[in-house]
């Protein structure tokens, strides 16, 4: 039998096709390689002499591929997005004891990080490392092992697990003028609200969770609006407002008597928090470990009341 080496075209000259074809163009091709223009035409010239015929038709304003072209950039495309997937999914489950794990700025800050630390200290030999959120379409070449995300569960190529409900309901700092003197929802519209931009539609408005409840008239206050969940909480945190907090994004607060809940008000949510990982690929060993761990220590824990 013939090897492949024999059979095959250049190695480097596929690579340089595959962005060639892509682009339509040897010069962006070319800076996306990180190599001349000159380059890019001496590797196709060697793969057009290589396979006898034609990959492109030149003309002075654009490239065009032949039906050869196009037909070679489908196997080029189909074998290169598989060997990278592969080399992908070995470095994940690969000998290297090492875990990324993904979640928002806010989940990490306000669960995660207070909590990690015990996960670290059972398994010292895994390399954690924690990012911001990464497309959960794109998790597996992005490197992502596990991803933590807000919604309703249902997200395509992924496999989840739920990790936690959540309800939102009103806080305040201690000190908060207005404090002790809140009872009911309506109250609240003499308050100074604190609004976060509606960018998420996952996240519940103040005009949304007041109307669960009944209450419809309009603030007779001017609130503060946000465009970043850390900083409205610490606008609440300062004593400046009411907030709206995620039962499980609070609860630390709750506990450590830095906000309190000035009234019994729970506005139940049908979305969570899930643990996501790829559906296509084999999860490691660090990454089986620390989706254990994340799962029971979500269980262990409720809610502060």
């Amino acid at each position: 039998m013939v090897s492949l080496r024999r059979r095959l075209p250049p190695a480097n000259s596929l690579v340089v096709f595959e962005a060639a074809a892509r682009h339509l163009n040897f010069t962006r091709a070319a800076k996306e390689l990180g190599v001349t223009q000159a380059a890019v035409s001496r590797q196709m010239q060697l793969l057009e002499e290589h396979l006898g015929t034609a990959m492109f038709q030149r003309s002075p304003r654009h490239l065009k591929l032949t039906p050869a072209g196009q037909r070679l950039y489908k196997a080029v495309t189909m074998g290169l997005e598989h060997i990278a997937g592969t080399a992908v999914e070995l470095r994940r489950i690969g000998p290297a004891a090492d875990l990324t794990v993904s979640s928002s700025v806010t989940f990490a800050s306000y669960w995660l990080m207070s909590r990690v630390a015990k996960f670290r200290a059972a398994h010292p030999e895994i390399e954690l490392k924690l990012v911001a959120s990464a497309p959960v379409s794109d998790l597996a070449s992005a490197g992502v092992d596990l991803a933590v995300r807000y919604g309703s569960g249902r997200w395509p190529g992924v496999r989840t697990a739920r990790l936690m409900d959540n309800e939102i309901f009103a806080v305040c700092a201690p000190g908060y003028r207005a404090a002790t003197s809140l009872s009911r929802p309506a109250d609240l519209l003499d308050e100074v609200l604190l609004h976060l931009v509606e960018y998420d539609r996952n996240w519940v408005t103040w005009d949304a969770w007041l109307k669960s409840f009944g209450v419809t008239g309009p603030a007779r206050r001017r609130g503060v609006t946000f465009d970043n969940y850390l900083v409205l909480i610490q606008a609440a945190l300062d004593g400046q407002g009411v907030a709206l907090g995620g039962g499980r994004l609070a609860e630390d607060f709750i506990a450590r008597g830095t906000l309190i809940r000035p009234m019994a008000a729970t506005l139940g949510s049908d979305r969570g928090f899930y643990l996501l990982w790829p559906s296509d690929s084999e999860q490691s060993q660090p990454a089986r470990l620390f989706r254990d761990w994340i799962i029971a220590e979500a269980k262990a824990e409720k809610p502060a009341e």
